[in-house]
């Protein structure tokens, strides 16, 4: 979903000028309701919300959705979203990108801990003398260790991310939209 502009003009800053409007918009920014949940959770007669309802709809903030039965549900539009998330997509992307990025980096340092290879370096004489065997030198133990730190921050990244997306889509998601699109 990419951002939404919202023009601002004189009509759309008298629908924004209730305080009762605004709690409905932000109410709707949970989930989608109904005249009747609405009313019941703002406590006001339902000929109230119905009348906010209409100059938010009338302004393309909020959308009524039919999905067959008997009640009609209202859901904020993307004009209405953009109003109290600005282009929260951009911050998903971000997330997201922030996390493939480190999960790739951490994929990057494994792959060099496992095939980085093994040399075999004299050991010299200590002070009092002597030698030994040689002992074989892998690859530095932090490659291991930030390969699996930025794998694991990598992946909690994109889980959040998913988490985030998954949940914007739930929140305004209509049936009927799907038709329309």
């Amino acid at each position: 979903m990419e951002p939404v502009d919202i023009v601002l003009t004189k009509d759309t800053f008298e629908v924004l000028a209730s305080e009762t409007r605004l709690t409905i918009l932000k109410t709707l920014n949970e989930r989608r309701m109904t005249i009747t949940e609405l009313a019941d959770n703002l406590g006001l007669a339902k000929s109230t919300i119905h009348h906010h309802l209409q100059k938010l709809t009338g302004a393309g903030f909020v959308a009524a959705g039919d999905d067959g039965h008997a009640w009609v549900y209202y859901a904020l539009t993307p004009e209405g979203r953009a109003l109290l998330q600005p282009h929260g997509s951009a911050r998903i992307r971000i997330i997201l990108t922030a996390g493939l990025a480190s999960l790739a980096g951490g994929v990057c340092a494994l792959a060099a801990f496992l095939t980085a290879p093994v040399r075999e370096g004299p050991v010299f004489p200590g002070p009092k003398g002597g030698g030994g065997l040689p002992v074989p030198e892998g690859a530095p133990v932090e490659l291991l260790v930030a390969g699996v730190a930025l794998a694991a921050v990598g992946g909690a990244l994109m889980t959040y991310a998913y988490v985030r997306w998954r949940n914007t889509r739930a929140a305004g998601y209509f049936p009927a939209d799907e038709k329309s699109a």
